[in-house]
């Protein structure tokens, strides 16, 4: 068992700090070797919300769980809180494991009682939501970018594609955010923090229950994705670091109960849990203690090598690292899927260009995956 958990575990943090490598990619890969096994499977997904935040904070390359997290984080970075942001992902996504406990028994009740309706009647309230956030004139840009996002994924979730969410989400919130940073040249901004997050201590316990629960909705409804569970929570947060907390902790509890629902009902609502086979509602116990002791474990070893990362990327040129991530991520969308992934990337790079350029909330590019759904049969 020992030997399964430390591959989950390496594994995890392989994909959760490489820019462009995807965790069901890594899980597939793991169980073509002959390494499939449940608990490698489960641990591999779960240390992998702990540590995707190097990519997504350090270089804005995304995930689609924490795809929303990329703007607030490279605020934070550019006025040297780097390993602020950090610590509030670690301690967001361990304080969602241990609150998603008590929750369990409830969320077995409810799980069984899933209908497909819900989803879209969840979806359609979020995307009138997201266009009365905006102002005036803006409402009419953000439902132009809405409306581009989702054509663009409606017409990609028809294509023969083996990672369509790499392509979208890189697009939209990844690339602009390089290429922003290339074109500015400069250099890695200097690190001015301790890692202290400044934020009271109820507060943050505050937003990380709320993004806990709001990933337990997630997980429950095939069509609600942790990045649109964590976009309800941007209505709750008025600041980068209420919102990332709620970001991360949505991204660990998705994943969480997303296993739990699989034990329970035998419905898979991830990457990882597909490769999963099935087994007994009992085992969530067993699951749980795992979850409690990989968060310990990571959230021990996380921060030091953050720092490490950092550290090493700060003697390379900032211009030339930008470049190279920009290579690497155009690199993988053709190895994925060709001259066709390719050319999603590009559609999905010049959409988020657009909400960047109208000065709209990128939020709004969340239309990729809601439009499709609303229209679905």
């Amino acid at each position: 068992m020992l030997w399964e958990l430390l591959i989950g575990i390496a594994g995890g943090t392989l994909s959760g700090i490489s820019p462009g490598i995807h965790v069901n990619t890594l899980a597939a890969l793991i169980s073509n070797l002959g390494l499939r096994n449940n608990l490698t499977l489960f641990t591999l997904g779960l240390t992998h919300t702990f540590m995707d935040v190097v990519p997504s904070a350090f270089l804005g390359v995304p995930d689609e769980g924490s795809a929303l997290g990329v703007l607030p984080a490279h605020r934070l970075v550019l006025n040297g809180r780097t390993m602020e942001v950090v610590r509030i992902a670690l301690w967001a996504s361990f304080l969602s494991v241990f609150l998603a406990v008590p929750l369990i028994p409830l969320y077995s009740k409810i799980a069984p009682l899933y209908r497909p309706t819900y989803g879209r009647i969840a979806v359609l309230l979020l995307a009138l939501l997201l266009m009365l956030t905006e102002r005036g004139v803006k409402r009419f840009y953000a439902l132009i970018v809405f409306l581009l996002a989702g054509i663009l994924g409606a017409l990609t979730f028809h294509l023969t594609l083996s990672q369509p969410f790499y392509h979208l989400f890189t697009g939209l919130f990844g690339v602009p955010v390089i290429a922003t940073a290339f074109l500015a040249g400069g250099k890695l901004p200097e690190v001015r923090d301790d890692g202290d997050i400044e934020m009271d201590g109820v507060r943050f316990l505050v937003f990380s229950a709320i993004g806990t629960v709001l990933g337990g909705v997630a997980s429950l409804i095939p069509t609600f994705t942790a990045s649109q569970a964590a976009l309800i929570g941007s209505f709750f947060s008025r600041d980068e670091r209420s919102f990332l907390t709620v970001v991360f902790s949505v991204n660990t509890a998705n994943f969480l109960f997303s296993t739990a629902n699989f034990l329970m009902t035998g419905r898979r609502r991830n990457g990882i849990v597909v490769l999963m086979e099935p087994q007994s509602g009992s085992a969530i116990a067993f699951y749980i203690l795992v979850a409690l002791f990989v968060s310990m474990v990571v959230l021990l070893y996380g921060e030091p090598l953050a720092g490490l990362m950092l550290s090493l990327s700060e003697k390379v040129n900032y211009r030339a690292l930008n470049a190279s991530v920009l290579t690497f991520l155009v690199a993988i969308s053709w190895a994925f899927d060709g001259l066709i992934g390719l050319l999603v990337l590009v559609g999905a790079s010049m959409i988020g260009f657009l909400a960047q350029e109208l000065g709209v909330k990128r939020t709004n590019c969340m239309g990729v995956i809601m439009i499709p759904i609303l229209i679905e049969e």
